[in-house]
């Protein structure tokens, strides 16, 4: 018996980075060359079609459930897609769909990460066997979706991702980042003139504007890995004011049956004081380690934005080479509409990363400030703490348990509030500097060059 030929993959290189849009129902609105070439599908044959001509069998329902989840709410959604070509080969990829006006954008890149890439394909292989045992039992093509959509989180959890969305967020920037370092980037063509070339220069601007802050940004993400690392301290510091202020509470009660008259009054007046303090610095360190965890949120924001906006830059900007070229052609791909849609998606991704800049800038100075006062106010109590077991000796409660476990607390001092706080104002002054500005600038020569095209 003759053994079937194994189907065929069909290859690309990691500067073909290759796009389409849909509108709201999945049916392909446009498309660049390297997708039609990759599909084996003419442009006539790809438009007005549902997207999912291109699906492989071998990827679960599940994995497109989680993707048409998170694109309705608006978010990004990333993954490793394997589709299938019109000869029935495949070609692999790493997706990342965005919501795009009335519609969805997705960009497709050569996978870098091909370990992590392999790594999901075998899950994926598991949960289509859970898809299969549902739909062997009976269930609905809606069941067996949501049936693969929980099996795959189960094995995202096991690969070290909290869900869907926490892998889009951490892998694309991987991804992007592995891409860039590859060398993939938009190369100049300084004897390109016209609209086109207009679009291609904004966009080399747009790439220098963006590149510059992935190298500030690992510090910072360094510096609040760090900070999260020893947020413990937080934690055992609250730990340590709440026995000290059962210790002085403690104080004040063994001189009031040790000692007596004005000495006891002042012990207590004393006790009274000092815990307010201490109450007063405990419940400054108390919404702290969720602000270091906010923050580590907000970094991780701020690096996603990023590492999109360069995503889209680096789709339109070698969309418009290869119109440059000739490799697409600007009436027959519709280029003007793609070159309009990935410029979209670029403006409202330059948007949010302008709120999220803002908002990253926000909590560096809430976390940095608050760590920083509370490490002062704690040096400043340090004081009267000892003073006041002091005068509790002086009133004849100096063998008491309770004053040499509060001069034990006090005396070691609260060095850690304020190694913390130094990591903090580290972190504080870490500023990302970011051009809004000059993006926007680039973003509207693009728009007045696509009004020439179109």
């Amino acid at each position: 018996m003759v053994e079937s030929a194994a189907p065929v993959e069909h290859v690309f290189t990691a500067d073909e980075l290759f796009f389409s849009t849909t509108d709201s129902q999945g049916r392909i609105r446009r498309a660049n060359s390297t997708f039609m070439r990759l599909s084996g599908y003419p442009r006539g044959a790809l438009v007005g079609r549902a997207h999912n001509v291109v699906r492989h069998p071998d990827m679960p329902a599940g994995l497109f459930r989680s993707i048409w989840n998170a694109i309705e709410e608006g978010r990004a959604a990333s993954a490793y897609i394997t589709n299938r070509s019109s000869d029935d080969g495949r070609y692999r990829v790493f997706a990342t769909i965005v919501p795009s006006g009335s519609g969805y954008l997705s960009v497709r890149t050569l996978p870098m990460l091909t370990d992590l890439r392999d790594d999901v394909e075998a899950a994926y292989a598991r949960v289509r066997d859970v898809e299969e045992a549902s739909a062997a039992a009976g269930s609905t093509r809606r069941e067996v979706a949501a049936a693969g959509q929980a099996a795959l989180q189960a094995e995202l959890r096991a690969l070290g991702y909290a869900d869907a969305i926490d892998f889009t967020r951490r892998v694309l920037v991987a991804e992007v980042g592995a891409l860039l370092d590859h060398g993939v980037g938009i190369p100049d063509s300084p004897q390109a003139e016209g609209p086109v070339a207009r679009i291609l220069a904004a966009m080399s601007r747009i790439e220098a504007e963006t590149a510059g802050l992935v190298g500030i940004l690992q510090e910072g993400q360094r510096l609040v890995d760090l900070l999260g690392r020893r947020a413990g301290e937080i934690e055992a510091l609250s730990a340590r004011l709440g026995a000290l202020r059962e210790a002085m509470r403690a104080v004040g009660a063994d001189v009031a049956v040790l000692g007596g008259g004005a000495q006891a009054d002042d012990v207590a007046e004393r006790c009274q004081r000092v815990d307010a303090l201490v109450l007063e610095c405990s419940e400054q360190l108390h919404p702290l380690r969720s602000q270091i965890e906010e923050l580590r949120g907000d970094l991780d924001s701020v690096n996603f934005r990023i590492a999109l906006a360069r995503l889209h830059n680096l789709a339109a900007g070698l969309f418009a080479l290869q119109v440059i070229e000739g490799e697409d052609e600007v009436d027959a791909n519709d280029a003007v509409g793609s070159l309009t849609e990935l410029c979209a998606a670029l403006s409202d991704g330059a948007s949010t990363l302008t709120e999220r800049v803002a908002l990253l800038d926000a909590r560096r100075e809430l976390v940095g400030g608050e760590l920083d006062l509370v490490a002062e106010d704690l040096a400043v109590i340090q004081g009267p703490i000892l003073e006041l077991v002091e005068v509790a000796a002086a009133a004849g409660a100096g063998q008491a348990d309770s004053v040499a476990t509060a001069r034990t607390l006090a005396g070691q001092g609260f060095a850690e509030a304020r190694d913390l706080a130094d990591l903090a104002v580290r972190v504080r002054d870490l500023e990302v500097p970011y051009e809004a500005d000059a993006i926007n600038t680039c973003l509207a020569d693009v728009r007045a060059a696509l009004d020439e095209l179109g």
